[in-house]
């Protein structure tokens, strides 16, 4: 697999390569997935927290307080400005990666391909949806985010299938299995899709009682259906 380092810093190259030149009205376009945030923001958000992470600033990573301080700090400033203070801090957090504790790095990945897509999303230029990123984050999500909640709410056990991967989540034996696209499940892991698009993945059991399993932490189901 490759290092986490190096796949955040393919995908800091993508979503670079997709804002880098956009004019003011597609930078101001507002992101659907991010409620209250533009393209612009979404860019300053993922530049904090590799400038965050630098400089130590950590009280509070990943809270509602911590990203939108970053996004604030950067409002305004033009696009290019923003990708330049990212283009210097990312590879020094990107070589620090391997010694994050845990699965930090993971989240990290998974954080960044996350808003790669909402950004996508935005702008209509859909791509990258086979990364191993993606891979990397989606297998984050399941083992420690949906696994952990089926725990917690004790909910029936399920045979999760995405392409060629799959996973039994929660104890004891499946009652059910659901099969989907890696991207379609990393979208209604973090919370880009509505309970609706979840019900019409494919099951084998009734999906109604899976459904919590779906939020946990920041995340929670979409009220509308995402089309991407």
């Amino acid at each position: 697999m490759t290092a986490v380092g190096e796949l955040y810093a393919q995908g800091r190259e993508r979503v670079s390569g997709l804002v880098v030149g956009l004019g003011e009205a597609d930078v101001d376009t507002p992101v659907p997935t991010c409620p209250d945030w533009s393209v612009r923001d979404v860019v300053a958000h993922l530049a904090g927290v590799c400038t965050d992470v630098l400089a130590g600033n950590v009280a509070g990573v990943a809270s509602d307080p911590w990203t939108e301080a970053q996004v604030r700090a950067r409002r305004g400033r033009p696009m290019a400005e923003v990708v330049e203070e990212w283009s210097r801090a990312g590879p020094e957090v990107e070589a620090l990666a391997p010694s994050f504790p845990g699965r930090m790095g993971e989240q990290w990945v998974a954080d960044l391909i996350t808003h790669e897509h909402d950004i996508r999303t935005a702008l209509g230029r859909p791509g990258a949806r086979d990364s191993e990123g993606l891979a990397v984050g989606l297998g984050f999500l399941v083992e420690m985010g949906m696994q952990s909640r089926f725990s917690e709410l004790a909910l029936p056990a399920l045979d999760v299938r995405a392409g060629d991967r799959s996973w039994t989540v929660g104890g004891g034996r499946p009652t059910g299995t659901l099969d989907t696209t890696a991207f379609a499940l990393f979208r209604a892991l973090t919370g880009r899709r509505s309970q609706a698009q979840i019900r019409a993945y494919s099951w084998t059991a009734a999906p109604d009682p899976y459904l919590p399993g779906f939020q946990f932490g920041p995340f929670t189901t979409c009220e509308a259906d995402v089309e991407e």
